[in-house]
C-alpha cells in the first residue's frame, strides 16, 4: 500500500476518481516538462493523473500485526523530517507545471526501490499506462544509469501495462 499524500487532494480531483489513470513517476528536480507530457496524454484519453514520487531514501523493513508498513532511511544520519519536506517541495513542482491545465491529478507517496513504487503505485490504481522521464542528459545520467540500471527498462520487462518513456532532452 502507498503512503498517500498528506498534501490536500487537489481541487481538480474529481470524487470520485476518474475512470481511466496514467501514473507518472516525479521525483525533486524534474524537468516540468515530463509531468506535462504525461498530462497532455491524460487530457488526450480522458484520464486522471497519479503522480508517484517513491522515496528511495527510505526502505520497508517488515509490518505490524495490524499490517502498516515499518519504514526506516538508508542513511541513520539523515534528517528526521527531511522526506516531508522533498514530498513537499515535489508537490509545489508538480502544482506549478500543471497550473492552468485541464486534467485532475493527485500526489501518491511510497518509499524503497524506484520501480517497483511505480509498479505498486500502478497496480493500486489499476493504471492503464505509467509514464517516465528518460535518464536525464550528461555524464551523471549515464552513471546512474550504469549503476542502478534503467527504470525504465526494469518496467518494460516486468509489467503488463504500457510504459511510456519522455525523452530525456527536448527542443523547444
Amino acid at each position: 500500500m502507498t503512503e498517500s499524500s498528506n498534501s490536500p487532494t487537489p481541487p481538480t480531483w474529481p470524487s470520485p476518481g476518474p475512470d481511466t489513470i496514467i501514473v507518472v513517476g516525479v521525483d525533486v528536480d524534474q524537468r516540468p516538462d515530463v509531468v506535462l507530457e504525461a498530462a497532455g496524454v491524460a487530457a488526450r484519453m480522458g484520464a486522471g493523473l497519479v503522480c508517484a514520487w517513491v522515496d528511495s531514501t527510505q526502505v520497508v523493513y517488515g509490518a505490524s500485526l495490524d499490517g502498516t508498513r515499518l519504514i526506516t532511511p538508508l542513511d541513520p544520519d539523515l534528517a528526521t523530517g527531511s522526506s516531508e519536506v522533498l514530498k513537499e517541495q515535489v508537490h509545489r513542482q508538480i502544482a506549478d507545471a500543471l497550473a492552468g491545465v485541464n486534467v485532475p491529478w493527485r500526489l501518491e507517496q511510497t518509499v524503497g526501490d524506484i520501480a517497483s513504487g511505480l509498479t505498486e503505485v500502478a497496480q493500486q490504481w489499476d493504471a492503464l499506462m505509467i509514464a517516465i522521464g528518460g535518464r536525464r542528459p550528461g555524464f551523471s545520467g549515464w552513471m546512474n544509469e550504469v549503476i542502478g540500471g534503467s527504470i525504465a527498462g526494469h518496467l518494460v520487462h516486468t509489467q503488463h501495462r504500457a510504459v511510456l518513456v519522455i525523452p530525456g532532452t527536448k527542443d523547444r
